[in-house]
């Protein structure tokens, strides 16, 4: 048995090499430009090169080879050294004048448009500079009538690339930085924005959006009665347009899922790929010269290429599809060179393929996906006993359908904690939905639809019929969606794996398949269990263990989101942030994520200090997915979507609700005093007397107490406020921790106001750059003034304070 599986190692060559390179690029991304690595990797090539040389086997050679190649080749997107003539060079605070040419296909949202721009010159007044590299545009408005390849010009103001600075939190930067976008520009309305003319260099890519564009038509005449989710979904599936695709109808997929159907990527490619290979050699079986010449399989694979290139383009070649189509067109080249044999050999060599054309691929989650599910099914079905007998047992349907769900069993295994890592959510019956869904999908949905685009140009009445027959279908699948998720069982959220956890994941299913088979596999499995009890020890003393009281301001950008974790793991969220519009869901984004790394599955109280988009609108995702308990709230009506969707959850949630008068006595949780000092019982009433009690002024303002230590979060409260809450608690507001009313700004913290708290330490949650200008220059000044120290969100990211009830650790994401 070890001399088979020591064969199959050596027959599997690029295995070894592929980690090697893998190993390289990541290192080269985390710690790049260390000369003193490059140096040790060429030292021992060269010294490999030696031995090699007096005839001597050095098997580390190539792996140093690979190692060094991927550490080098990823250096130009990790560390790239720009040119002084780079657009990001330029970024300042006024506009600019900006021509260059959409190096993308807009995507149109209902209040903005957004496409990736190459530029070539920038001016302002008498100024004029040709420059170079990308820019992410974003027009404040829905615009119409622009296309990849057109060239135009804007008036602009370019800014930095920014992430919301909390610790595990969506590197957004580096995710720009590696398709080459080092810089944003805004333009505040369309007006600004003016078509030259075609741009040069994207002829093809133009003729191939112009079919896409009428697909795009025949999508909509065949869907005209059917429902839009079957539109925005067949889109999806022929031409890579998933921004028609819902909100619901994704959560939906997600719950069972299937969610992997609605993003063009090797299931689909391989799809087309199989049923053109076996219709190809049906029909040159079907020829006795072709028989004689045993091309059946070589030239069904070799016509197979065509489709495959086909649905490529017009899926608009996105870079997840362009490594689909890589992949496939290598399994077919197998197949013609008669190399078929070892598929995980083929699948490795299409892994090194496309990570030294892009070695950025590697950190994208459809090339993990993609890549692992393949391996996961390939691995089930060579190295697993009871599937080999299976598999050569007589063909019967039973037969057929165990291992078709074996192939989904092994694909959604495989990936389970890839899914998790990224999207934090499973399903219990996705192993049945894929039963269903990917023959119904895979197997007539798409083929009908690309079918009739075969038809459009020659037949468009037969195309808009066979259009229509595939939405049917569709129609019909999506109902049984729907249907499925439905089920209490479907699906399920929890908090994220970290890396480690992942590998063990791994580690454990390769030792539990290969125990039988491989001596000196039970220690190690043995040891794996072990480390595997003191991850979860560690966890769970992290979150229940702990005696300290833990505040941290998470980066929401321009809003508020306070989470306070208490000794004995209990937690608060103050506030969830939120973007004006609910443009962009902070909580699903931001402070969902945020929780699920600390392994936050359940939030026991929400605060929502007052019903502002910027503090409220995080807060429906996570009323929705943890577990909340009770939420505080001052109970000022406002009419508006999401504070209506807000308390349709909470009573959906059956989320108890707490008001002022629930909240006049103090509540002690787990050793922390609560206390809410304002607004008064009776602002409702008098507010239509006191012209000055808005929104922000009628905030709650909550004290929370460890023993010594104190924090005071006031919420948006303003001048007029803060005067009737001195007035009537000056003693009670001294606090050791003031996080700054109103983000900072000049009608906030006034003198009399920080007489009372007498802060030591004061907490600003705003945006970078805000239009708005928080924090106010003389605000900080009035602190300073007092020997505060000013910790802020927009510039330190997440600020952390922990507390042992004598002494305060104040913590900044970023130093």
């Amino acid at each position: 048995m070890r001399a088979c599986e020591s064969s199959q190692v050596y027959a599997r060559p690029l295995i070894p090499l592929l980690l090697a390179l893998m190993t390289g690029i990541v290192l080269g991304v985390w710690l790049p430009n260390l000369s003193g690595i490059s140096f040790a990797v060429v030292f021992l090539f060269l010294f490999s090169l030696v031995f090699a040389w007096k005839g001597q086997k050095v098997s580390l050679l190539p792996l140093l080879l690979f190692f060094a190649i991927g550490y080098w080749i990823v250096q130009g997107w990790s560390s790239a050294r720009l040119p002084a003539n780079h657009i990001s060079r330029f970024i300042d605070d006024r506009p600019w004048h900006i021509i260059g040419t959409l190096d993308s296909h807009p995507e149109r949202f209902p209040d903005r448009t957004r496409f990736i721009l190459k530029t070539e010159s920038l001016a302002r007044k008498d100024l004029f500079y040709k420059v170079r590299g990308a820019v992410r545009v974003t027009i404040r408005e829905q615009v119409t009538g622009l296309r990849l390849g057109d060239r135009v010009a804007c008036l602009a103001k370019l800014r930095d690339i920014r992430n919301f600075n909390n610790p595990g939190g969506f590197n957004y930067r580096r995710y720009l930085a590696f398709r080459g976008v080092w810089a944003s520009a805004s333009v505040s309305k369309k007006g600004f924005v003016i078509r030259l003319g075609p741009g040069k260099g994207y002829r093809f890519r133009q003729a191939i959006d112009r079919s896409r564009e009428a697909v795009s038509r025949l999508i909509h005449r065949a869907t005209s009665e059917d429902p839009e989710e079957v539109r925005g979904i067949i889109k999806a599936l022929l031409i890579g347009d998933r921004s028609e695709i819902s909100r619901n109808i994704r959560d939906v997929f997600n719950r069972i899922g299937i969610a992997h159907l609605l993003a063009i990527s090797g299931l689909h490619i391989g799809t087309v790929a199989t049923l053109a290979f076996f219709g190809f050699r049906f029909i040159l079986a079907r020829s006795r010269r072709v028989l004689l010449a045993a091309w059946p399989t070589k030239g069904a694979a070799l016509l197979s290429i065509v489709p495959v290139l086909f649905y490529g383009f017009l899926a608009g070649m996105s870079p997840s599809t362009q490594r689909a189509v890589i992949m496939v067109m290598i399994f077919l080249m197998a197949l013609l060179l008669e190399q078929e044999r070892d598929a995980i050999n083929t699948l490795a060599l299409a892994a090194l393929v496309i990570l030294i054309i892009n070695p950025t691929a590697l950190f994208e989650i459809s090339f993990q996906l993609s890549f692992t599910a393949v391996f996961a099914i390939l691995y089930t079905f060579g190295h697993i006993s009871f599937v080999i007998q299976l598999r050569s047992s007589p063909s019967t349907l039973c037969k057929r359908l165990v291992l078709f769900l074996l192939v989904s069993a092994a694909a959604i295994l495989g990936t389970l904690p890839i899914t998790l890592y990224y999207f934090n959510q499973g399903s219990f019956i996705g192993v049945l939905t894929n039963c269903f869904m990917v023959p119904v999908i895979g197997f007539v949905v798409v083929p009908l639809g690309l079918l009739a685009v075969l038809f459009l140009p020659v037949a468009p009445g037969i195309a808009l019929l066979i259009m229509k027959g595939a939405t049917v279908v569709l129609e019909g699948g999506l109902g049984l969606a729907i249907f499925f998720s439905k089920w209490p069982i479907a699906g399920f959220r929890t908090v994220t794996p970290t890396l480690i956890e992942v590998g063990l994941y791994y580690a454990l299913a390769w030792a539990l398949l290969s125990w039988r088979r491989l001596r000196g596999v039970r220690p190690l499995l043995i040891g794996l269990c072990l480390v595997v009890l003191a991850d979860v020890s560690y966890w769970v003393s992290e979150r229940y263990g702990r005696s300290e009281l833990r505040m941290t301001a998470i980066d929401v950008g321009q809003g508020s989101s306070t989470l306070m974790e208490l000794p004995g793991g209990p937690c608060i969220l103050i506030d969830g942030g939120g973007f004006y519009g609910n443009r962009f869901d902070v909580g699903a984004r931001v402070v969902g994520p945020f929780l699920w790394k600390r392994k936050i599955a359940t939030v026991e109280i929400i605060v929502l200090s007052h019903p502002d988009p910027d503090h409220l609108n995080g807060l429906l995702f996570i009323a929705q997915h943890f577990n909340v308990r009770e939420v505080w709230m001052n109970q000022e009506h406002v009419e508006t979507g999401p504070y209506r969707e807000f308390l349709e959850i909470v009573s959906e949630k059956d989320i108890r609700v707490v008001g002022p008068k629930d909240l006049v006595i103090p509540r002690m949780i787990n050793g922390v005093r609560f206390q809410v000092l304002y607004p008064p019982l009776d602002f409702l009433e008098r507010k239509a007397v006191d012209g000055w009690r808005t929104r922000n002024n009628n905030s709650l303002v909550v004290k929370a107490s460890f023993r010594n230590v104190s924090f005071l979060l006031p919420g948006d409260i303003q001048a007029e406020a803060e005067k009737e809450l001195t007035a009537q608690a000056c003693k009670t507001l001294k606090s050791n921790v003031l996080l700054v009313p109103h983000h900072g700004s000049q009608s906030s913290s006034t003198p009399g106001f920080l007489k009372c708290v007498e802060p030591d330490i004061g907490v600003i949650s705003s945006g970078w750059k805000n239009i708005f200008g928080f924090p106010h220059k003389k605000t900080i000044e009035r602190y300073q003034a007092r020997g505060c120290d000013i910790f802020r969100t927009d510039r330190q990211g997440a600020i952390t304070i922990t507390t042992d009830a004598t002494g305060i650790h104040v913590k900044p994401f970023l130093l």
